[in-house]
């Protein structure tokens, strides 16, 4: 491992991540590697593309990339864990691909900018366009544009 970069190591894992994914249909939420000395750790965050991605998926997921890790032999067994996650409920939505696995929850939001004259808004998403979000607040449908939302949260 050693004649190997760093960097080098988190490309390859991510790529077979990906291939590994996109093989599952299942959308890579959030992607990290660390290390210390010799050994490699891997945090991954995956979610259906319509979310709602449950254990024994995770676990699926987490045999597949081990599988696709150890089959490409470039890290040695004994020198890597994966943990595989779902997003959690409390996990704050940022992208466009966040609130698309959302729709038809309520959810609270946090704004750079007021719309309809507040910076924090609850309310439905009822739909992701590409002018913004449309939220259902009190029986009215408010268009908040994705480049002002801080976060979100769903309401639990």
């Amino acid at each position: 491992m050693s004649s190997v970069t760093f960097e080098e190591i988190q490309q390859r894992i991510e790529l077979l991540t990906k291939k590994v994914f996109d093989a599952a249909g299942m959308d890579l939420v959030e992607f990290k590697v660390g290390g210390h000395k010799n050994d490699v750790q891997i945090q991954i965050t995956a979610d259906k593309p319509s979310g709602g991605i449950n254990i024994r998926e995770c676990a699926i997921l987490n045999k597949s990339l081990v599988a696709a890790i150890e089959q490409d032999n470039f890290l040695p067994p004994e020198n890597f864990s994966l943990e595989l996650s779902s997003p959690g409920l409390d996990r704050p939505l940022v992208t466009r691909k966040d609130f698309m696995r959302v729709i038809g929850q309520e959810l609270y939001f946090w704004l750079s900018e007021a719309v309809a004259g507040k910076k924090e808004i609850q309310g439905v998403l009822k739909e992701v366009t590409d002018q913004g979000l449309i939220v259902d607040v009190n029986r009215s449908s408010l268009v908040i544009p994705l480049d002002t939302i801080i976060k979100g949260l769903l309401v639990i």
